[in-house]
């Protein structure tokens, strides 16, 4: 399944009060509602705070961002066309001697 197959499968589940953002099993992030200011929500970061408020939209919209940025990276990180040490090409020059011809003197001809 490639990347962009995954972007998108990104769906969004209710968890309590919060909404979870999967593919498949795997979560890419969190909403969850403000605790002061009912409406706003926040998505909490890696490092441990929380982001700006946001009404549910854009929230989910930033969670949802981060994802694809994530699933891009990923992509980019496992190039396709590279083929394995089993799959290698033969090489282009099969004689080992020089490309160019050289005259007496030393300079090409």
């Amino acid at each position: 399944m490639t990347e962009c197959s995954l972007a998108r499968q990104l769906t969004w589940r209710r968890h309590g009060t919060a909404w979870r953002l999967f593919v498949g099993r795997r979560r890419f992030g969190d909403v969850v509602p403000d605790s002061k200011y009912p409406g706003m929500w926040r998505s909490p970061k890696s490092n441990g705070r929380m982001s700006n408020m946001a009404n549910l939209s854009w929230a989910k919209n930033s969670v949802l961002e981060e994802a694809v940025r994530e699933l891009e990276w990923k992509a980019r990180q496992r190039p396709a066309n590279i083929p394995g040490k089993s799959q290698q090409i033969a090489p282009v020059f099969e004689s080992r001697s020089s490309p160019m011809r050289f005259s007496v003197s030393g300079v090409s001809t």
